[in-house]
């Protein structure tokens, strides 16, 4: 899988060229810088490139040599004086250049070009230009003249120096084209300020994990669980024996799988799951974006152990536990692959000392870039599961460094690939596992139980130009605002995404999966996508109760991921919690003795199964959740409410008190006493806050209109006096002091009469009591 790398590149640049002037033979001779390689042809022409019949001529010669330069009259294809001899150079950057050359035709009326080209990738580019114009020069005389360009070679460090014969002319076609005397001149240099040596800028730590808690800081890790990636024999588990903390560091352990849990992998049944092992990652927690991450670490031994760190795109859809339209899938989300170890049973073989540095990325995997799965390998003397080593991957925006204990180790220039440009701008996670074998690796040893990957701490640090490129990155990102852990009842209509909000040209998605209700026992269990977006909220509604991952991205509006690798994409990541839609264990009503079950409010989307039950006691009574398919039911507490009889209590103590005194007429007392015989027996049943009120009210009423005597020792009742006009028949209006007109009789009539309505009222009502409590 490792592949050499090329270490050619390829960019466009801007040209500069200077035109100079066609001079005549002049005798004079200055000695020059020798850039180019025999450039009077007396050597023989080795470092010329002679293609399309360029040669070396013997007998003709600028001043007094013997050999030069020639396309011969003889170089024509498809009609066209077709042919070039010219020479690559190696330049400096950002320097001026002069060339210069002797050349001739012979033939009148002939023409040839005397031009350069920049060269990269082994192949020449384009025309080398200054001021807007090539440096083309043309060669038409018959004898010797000199002829010069000068140029400033930017950012180019290679340039293919030519004469040429490209014409359909009669006389060009019969014509040699010779060249002798090829000198090259260097000039001033004059570095941008951006290329010039800056001082070595120092590091600001960011970030830092010392794994000095008593367990992992969700706050920043999740895990990958389940069976993964290739043909590895690990099944990842977030059990507290194969991802702990230990004495301040993280320990990442492989155990034997249980065997009734074993398995045959799924894509190479040759091989048997039969570890367990960790893996985690700050996905969707903690991001990176151009700076140092490091690691100090004790690795594995052991045959085909398999410990990483890496980093995956923040845009990953983590294989498949994402909805693949909410960002990128592998290789185009990009991986820099920071350290891996592949482990030799031999204790201080070659594997157990060697670390590799990989990069893979690519629109798919069988179009990826030029650096992509050219990996490199760092050897060292000792095990590197004798003690801990550092492992740093210094990110820049044109390049990257790999580090092993401070030791730089290898370099990817990936902006020479725009391709990789357009992946590793973007924010990558850090991942740490231990995976045992693998389709690398090969077939893991038996009896590697206990085998440990342990992490001292991970640091994350950037120098003041790479804490600006990062924040000239998010000044442009989306942005996902108002993420927080959610709960939601089961079957409630909820959408995740309300009160969220993104930057204006981007919308809002959500991918759902089950990792955090993970059982690893059972065979090949993995991690589950429940719900794909908010195009699925029906899905969402019948989720069981339970802990699930959401996973928020901020996507661009009217873009499809497949075809911009450079696509911003915003990832966030937070809890889903589900809870049973049962009532509340405490939850009960207090109502009156005989309220019907309907007229009790429930909870939202909760119903009474028999609505119409009547509540003539405590009990506990059924009801239903109605929006989910499964029928979900709860026993609810109605309670009849306590009434307080004080105020009647209180009333019928002075209404007895009345009965003692002489001064009411022994008729009005009689209606008393029955009156208060029959709210005595009333009392003594269930009565409602509304009949105790009533009751109150009636008794006031009664004593309110008690009819004293007269002289005569008769009821004092009052009648027309003298002084009263004809026709007038007003009477005193006692309607305000009657307590419910609906019950009593109209005003106008005696107090004896009303006195006998009410005693009639109270008697219904006290039979309605007694009846009801009977039943």
């Amino acid at each position: 899988m490792k592949k050499s790398m090329s270490n050619l590149f390829k960019s466009f640049l801007v040209l500069l060229v200077m035109v100079s002037s066609v001079n005549p033979i002049s005798a004079e001779t200055k000695q020059e810088t020798p850039i180019i390689v025999d450039g009077d042809f007396e050597k023989g022409g080795a470092a010329w490139n002679q293609r399309n019949k360029g040669e070396i001529a013997d007998g003709v010669s600028f001043g007094n040599g013997t050999k030069s330069g020639v396309i011969p009259n003889t170089a024509v294809s498809n009609g066209m004086a077709n042919g070039f001899i010219g020479q690559v150079v190696n330049l400096e950057q950002y320097t001026d250049y002069t060339v210069s050359a002797y050349v001739k035709v012979d033939v009148e009326g002939a023409d040839a070009i005397f031009t350069g080209r920049w060269w990269a990738n082994n192949s020449q580019q384009s025309v080398i230009e200054h001021k807007g114009s090539s440096v083309d020069k043309a060669v038409t005389n018959t004898e010797w003249t000199k002829v010069e360009y000068t140029f400033n070679t930017e950012k180019n460090k290679q340039a293919l120096i030519q004469l040429v014969k490209w014409s359909d002319k009669e006389e060009t076609k019969k014509s040699n084209a010779y060249i002798d005397n090829v000198v090259i001149t260097k000039g001033e240099t004059k570095l941008p300020e951006e290329e010039k040596p800056k001082p070595e800028e120092s590091y600001k730590e960011v970030w830092r994990d010392e794994f000095d808690q008593d367990q992992l800081n969700s706050d920043d890790w999740g895990y990958e669980l389940g069976m993964i990636r290739g043909t590895e024999h690990q099944h990842y588990v977030n059990d507290e024996e194969n991802v702990f903390l230990r004495d301040g560091k993280l320990v990442l352990r492989a155990t034997d799988r249980a065997k009734e849990d074993q398995y045959d992998h799924p894509r190479d049944p040759s091989r048997k799951v039969k570890y367990n092992s960790g893996s985690i990652r700050t996905h969707g927690k903690r991001e990176f974006l151009y700076g140092k991450l490091e690691i100090k670490a004790k690795l594995p031994k052991g045959k085909a152990v398999f410990p990483a760190f890496w980093t995956l795109g923040a845009d990953f859809t983590l294989d498949g536990k994402i909805n693949g339209e909410q960002g990128h899938g592998w290789p185009s989300t990009g991986e820099i692959d920071i350290m891996e170890l592949i482990g030799s049973e031999t204790y201080g073989a070659a594997g157990n000392r060697t670390v590799y540095q990989t990069v893979h990325y690519g629109p798919t995997e069988e179009n990826v870039g030029k650096f992509s799965g050219s990996g490199t390998s760092h050897t060292i003397g000792e095990v590197f599961n004798d003690d801990f080593h550092t492992f740093a991957f210094d990110w820049h925006e044109d390049r990257m460094d790999w580090y092993v204990d401070d030791v730089l180790v290898r370099t990817v220039p990936y902006a020479q690939d725009p391709m990789a440009k357009d992946i590793f701008s973007k924010p990558q996670y850090i991942q740490l596992n231990l995976a045992m074998g693998g389709a690398w690796p090969g077939h893991v040893g038996d009896g590697l139980a206990g085998t440990e990957f342990e992490v001292d701490y991970v640091s994350y640090s950037q120098t003041e130009t790479q804490a600006k490129a990062n924040q000239s990155y998010y000044e442009t990102a989306p942005y996902i605002n108002g993420v927080k852990p959610l709960t939601m009842t089961r079957g409630q209509a909820f959408n995740p995404l309300k009160d969220l909000s993104t930057k204006e040209g981007y919308f809002l998605d959500f991918s759902i999966e089950d990792s955090p209700m993970f059982d690893h026992k059972g065979g090949n269990k993995n991690v589950n996508l429940k719900v794909a977006g908010v195009h699925e909220l029906d899905k969402l509604s019948k989720l069981p109760a339970g802990t699930y991952n959401i996973h928020y991205s901020a996507l661009p509006e009217g873009v499809k991921l497949n075809d911009d690798l450079a696509a911003k994409v915003a990832r966030t990541s937070t809890t889903l919690e589900i809870v049973k839609n049962s009532l509340a264990d405490d939850l009960e009503f207090t109502v009156q003795k005989g309220t019907k079950l309907k007229d009790i409010e429930l909870p939202q989307d909760w119903y009474w199964t028999s609505p119409d039950t009547v509540v003539n006691k405590d009990q506990k009574f059924e009801a239903y959740y109605q929006t989910l398919d499964t029928n979900e039911k709860s026993m609810v507490q109605v309670r009849i409410e306590k009434v307080d009889y004080t105020l009647l209590d209180e009333k019928i103590a002075e209404a007895e008190a009345l009965l003692n005194n002489n001064k009411y007429t022994p008729e009005s007392k009689e209606y008393l006493v029955k009156t208060i015989e029959l709210l005595k027996e009333i009392r003594k049943t269930e009565m409602t806050e509304e009949q105790v009120r009533i009751s109150v009210e009636y008794l006031d009423f009664i004593i309110s209109n008690l009819e004293e005597k007269n002289d005569n020792g008769n009821a004092d009742v009052d009648t027309p006096t003298d002084n009263k006009t004809d026709g007038d028949t007003t009477t005193e209006d006692n309607s305000d002091k009657t307590p419910d007109s609906s019950i009593l009789p109209q005003t106008g009539i005696s107090a004896f009469s009303k006195m006998n309505a009410l005693s009639l009222s109270l008697i219904v009502i006290g039979l309605g009591i007694k009846i009801r409590n009977k039943e």
